[in-house]
């Protein structure tokens, strides 16, 4: 019951979970899954260095994150499909955020996790969508390696970076991204 409940949860509350469970609980494959979660969540949680990875943008060539990082004061990794209803939705919100702090120091990294033999339809939603900002997607759906390194189970998922590459908020949606990144650039 507890896997299927977590996809919410923060790092922590599993653990907590996890550890007042028996001991033989803890033993169970499931359990170990799920410290392997926590431990992959904790590793890209607020305050931690964004760690680095390295997928094809849409011109097959390979790009790292670490390119992008200090090329402006915030970035944003965005995981999302073409698939992904709710990404669809958020996606006006971040062309919003992008157009209006772009020039003044926001940019986003898109990473797809789009389906194999559908880069057709990623590309047509970057098009659609108005997505002018770089993307990468290794189009292996959910074993998107930058993916798993994110811990990320659920998309829209999003992680805002300082110029460093320290992860400074993660799942920012709507008004709360726009005023995320509206205090960080100290914009009046």
């Amino acid at each position: 019951m507890l896997s299927g409940l977590t996809y919410s949860m923060e790092a922590e509350e599993i653990e907590s979970y996890l550890s007042a469970m028996d001991t033989n609980v803890i033993k169970t494959q499931v359990a170990k899954t799920l410290l392997e979660r926590v431990n992959s969540m904790k590793a890209v949680s607020i305050g931690k260095t964004a760690p680095d990875f390295t997928l094809n943008d849409v011109n097959d060539q390979p790009l790292a994150l670490s390119s992008r990082i200090g090329k402006s004061k915030v970035l944003l990794i965005d995981f999302w499909a073409s698939w992904c209803g709710p990404c669809r939705q958020e996606n006006p919100n971040v062309v919003k955020v992008w157009k209006e702090f772009n020039k003044k120091g926001f940019d986003v990294f898109g990473v797809s996790l789009d389906q194999p033999g559908a880069k057709d339809k990623w590309l047509q939603a970057i098009k659609d969508d108005n997505l002018t900002w770089t993307h990468v997607s290794d189009l292996k759906f959910w074993n998107c390696e930058a993916a798993k390194l994110y811990a990320v189970n659920a998309i829209p998922a999003s992680f805002l970076l300082d110029e460093k590459g320290t992860i400074i908020a993660r799942n920012l949606r709507g008004d709360d991204l726009y005023n995320k990144v509206k205090e960080l650039l100290a914009v009046k």
